[in-house]
């Protein structure tokens, strides 16, 4: 697991996008320094700065997890693309992924 101090979803975007750090126990492990947020509007989606097995994710881009049919999934997303796109983009990106 590897462990920076830096954030991958800077300030900007996260006030852009109304992201809003969660308490929710999300039932994935998570990089130590990595936030986890609630996405507006859709329940039960995050955007994690880790991915589902704690693994920090690349500089500039984040983890969009969801519930799946067989529990929580998601996908690899670039901070930009998750910055230009809408909720009904989002929410197609999950409907379009929860297979797992």
């Amino acid at each position: 697991m590897n462990n920076t101090n830096e954030d991958n979803i800077d300030a900007e975007t996260i006030k852009a996008v109304g992201l809003r750090l969660t308490d929710k126990p999300v039932n994935a492990d998570t990089a130590l320094s990595a936030r986890v947020f609630e996405y507006p509007q859709l329940e039960n989606v995050y955007i994690m700065e880790s991915d589902l097995y704690g693994n920090k994710m690349p500089k500039d881009s984040c983890f969009l997890a969801f519930n799946g049919k067989h529990g929580l999934i998601g996908i690899h997303l670039k901070v930009e693309t998750l910055r230009r796109s809408n909720v009904k983009e989002i929410e197609k990106m999950v409907q379009d992924n929860n297979e797992g």
